[in-house]
């Protein structure tokens, strides 16, 4: 008997129908996907120009379409022109997207004339012409990227294999270097990549280390270029971009983007993030840069160091002519102990100190103005996101932060204010202090030993911040510097690069913003009065600090010291005004006479100088000097060069 079924229970035939159709139109689409990701990725860089002619052409016949004048197209370029020169103004990043192009001039000149007469006819044959001869270079210099054929990844990957196989760079490798007795014994050279870029051409490997690690593929960067029998700005190692401890990559040089100096020509600084790129590195990959300031914390220490004539006034150029386009944000004080000898060109445009004396005074009322500002933002009063108000901030925002500018104090040849104990602990102060102020110290000079840079602690502070290692005698300088941070062989720079004449001034090794262990050069400014015509010389002034109740015309109720502080919102002293020391109480100035009597007077013929005396009265520099220079006016003390000595009819009695 015949088995009948209900309705509900027969097969959907119409719902398999559309399951089918589904699946169909699934799989036409995922083809469609696949063919179009093939064609613009062999055709992709045909298909830009085309459709770009194709697109200005179809603007052009639209214009005329809706009638539009042409003073409105006009209008509507000029306005597009104006927010494209903004948007590069303020993002540094996109200046190489926005950047203007001769065929954007020419369809801008087009489109007016096809709004108001047409883009056909006469019109359109001049218009296609004209985009034929840009299209076509465009279409022939990628070529070989259009035509290439479609393989599958194991082909693709065995044609790369055969390539690495027959690369002269790769086969000495692995005789040299991988060998047993090489500098990298097993490891392998993969991923191959040629570039040309910044001036600078050369071929880019990954390493695939044995057994040993990214630090030690570094340090054999000397003996790998013994390998290869090229000089050492040839040949680059560095970390991998994923950080992987078993690589590292090799980059082979074939010409020099530093060779020739580049020319500084415009503002870099990022006002954002306090990064002052300064010059290219030698195989083109960007620009080494100095980490200014860290947002929210404060301005960073700068050291410069390298031989006689090797560009550090260079880097101190860039930095006034950044610093003077910053509205008053930021100033550099240029400091020289050799009366300005060292960079004459840069005193006209920034406020310097010349000579010991001057910067005495100078860094005097640094301390001073250090001290004020630590007063005033202790007592800032700022609300939180929850609206809680509280006092005192920790720390020095920005450049300009609470109406202050940041202050960047340039000390040039500093061992000849190392040496001078009150100086070097002035400095050392505001370098571990002054950054919670907005105020650091640059410091240049020849070399980095530790007497000549006034002590450990100031050359541990300098070398905490941003360090620049120019060209160095002594191989010792590199590990002074950077110690384990980077290898580095400024050492190895010699005074032209290697097989010219060329000379390699401002050229050395960088550790700040970045860190790569790769030699950069400094951007030259030839002509600094022509770099800073028409810019406002960059001033200075101190708050004086002023202090009621210690000169005798005061009410006796106001005379003690520490009371009736006053804040100093009106009275402003510049720099070049000698710093007022606050006078003494009477009974303090008899104290400090005693003292340094008593101490004269057992030193005996050999004397003291000031710092000396500082040291074993317990007494502030400034009294010191005070209280000596009065008793030689008064003839119980004599000054015998730098040294204080008593007087005989004062040891007599």
């Amino acid at each position: 008997m015949a088995r009948h079924t209900t309705t509900d229970q027969q097969p959907d035939n119409q719902s398999d129908h559309d399951r089918n159709d589904d699946e169909q139109a699934a799989a036409l689409a995922a083809a469609a996907r696949s063919f179009a990701r093939k064609t613009v990725h062999r055709y992709g860089r045909a298909i830009a120009p085309h459709a770009t002619a194709a697109g200005v052409w179809g603007a052009g016949a639209l214009l005329h379409l809706a009638d539009t004048p042409a003073w409105q197209v006009l209008v509507g370029e000029a306005g597009i022109a104006a927010a494209a020169a903004t948007v590069r103004a303020l993002f540094p990043t996109t200046r190489t997207v926005l950047t203007g192009r001769w065929w954007q001039v020419g369809a801008g000149l087009w489109l007016p004339v096809a709004a108001e007469v047409g883009a056909t006819g006469l019109m359109q044959s001049v218009y296609f012409a004209a985009a034929g001869l840009w299209t076509v270079p465009a279409v022939w210099r990628n070529r070989n990227y259009i035509t290439r054929p479609v393989r599958k990844r194991h082909a693709l990957e065995a044609a790369k294999a055969k390539e690495l196989e027959a690369d002269p760079i790769v086969t000495r490798w692995a005789q040299k270097t991988a060998g047993t007795r090489g500098a990298l014994p097993g490891s392998t050279l993969v991923g191959r990549e040629e570039f040309a870029r910044g001036g600078a051409e050369g071929v880019r490997y990954r390493v695939v280390l044995d057994g040993q690690t990214t630090e030690e593929a570094m340090q054999s960067r000397k003996r790998i270029c013994s390998d290869f029998g090229v000089a050492i700005n040839f040949v680059h190692i560095e970390e991998p971009d994923d950080g992987a401890q078993n690589a590292a990559v090799v980059t082979f040089l074939k010409k020099l983007a530093v060779v020739e100096p580049e020319l500084w020509t415009e503002p870099l600084l990022d006002m954002d993030t306090g990064v002052l790129p300064i010059g290219p590195f030698e195989d083109g990959w960007g620009d080494s840069a100095l980490q200014v300031w860290e947002p929210g914390s404060g301005p960073l220490p700068v050291g410069i160091f390298g031989a006689m004539r090797t560009g550090k006034s260079s880097i101190l150029k860039i930095a006034a002519a950044e610093f003077a386009r910053t509205g008053g944000r930021i100033v550099l004080d240029y400091l020289d102990p050799q009366d300005g000898q060292s960079c004459p060109s840069l005193l006209p445009h920034v406020p310097h100190a010349l000579g010991i004396d001057t910067i005495r005074e100078r860094l005097y009322a640094y301390q001073a103005e250090m001290q004020r500002r630590r007063a005033l933002l202790a007592q800032i009063e700022w609300t939180d996101e929850d609206g809680v108000t509280h006092r005192g901030v920790q720390s020095y925002d920005h450049p300009g932060a609470h109406g202050m500018p940041m202050l960047v104090i340039a000390i040039d040849e500093f061992h000849l204010v190392a040496r001078h104990e009150d100086l070097a602990t002035i400095v050392h102060d505001i370098l571990a202090e002054g950054s919670k102020c907005g105020m650091t110290v640059w410091t240049l000079d020849q070399n980095v030993y530790v007497a000549g840079m006034g002590g450990g602690d100031i050359l541990s502070l300098v070398t905490s911040g941003n360090v620049v290692v120019l060209r160095v005698s002594d191989r010792r300088i590199a590990s002074a510097t950077f110690g384990e941070r980077m290898s580095a062989y400024p050492h190895l720079i010699k005074i032209h690069f290697p097989g010219t004449q060329a000379v390699t001034k401002g050229c050395g090794y960088l550790l700040g913003a970045t860190d790569r262990p790769v030699m950069m050069r400094a951007r030259h400014i030839p002509r600094m009065g022509a770099v800073m015509r028409g810019v406002p010389v960059m001033t200075v002034k101190l708050p004086k600090v002023v202090v009621e109740g210690e000169d005798e015309a005061a009410p006796a109720t106001r005379r003690k010291r520490g009371k009736g502080r006053r804040a100093p919102a009106v009275e402003v002293v510049d720099f070049d005004v000698p710093a007022q020391m606050p006078p003494l109480e009477k009974e303090d100035v008899a104290a400090a006479r005693r003292a340094t009597l008593s101490l004269l007077a057992d030193a005996g013929e050999e004397g003291l100088a000031g710092p000396e005396l500082t040291v074993r009265s317990g007494l502030p520099l400034p009294v010191v000097f005070r209280v000596a220079q009065a008793l030689a006016q008064e003839g119980r003390v004599r000054v015998d060069g730098d040294r204080y000595v008593i007087a005989d009819k004062e040891r007599v009695a």
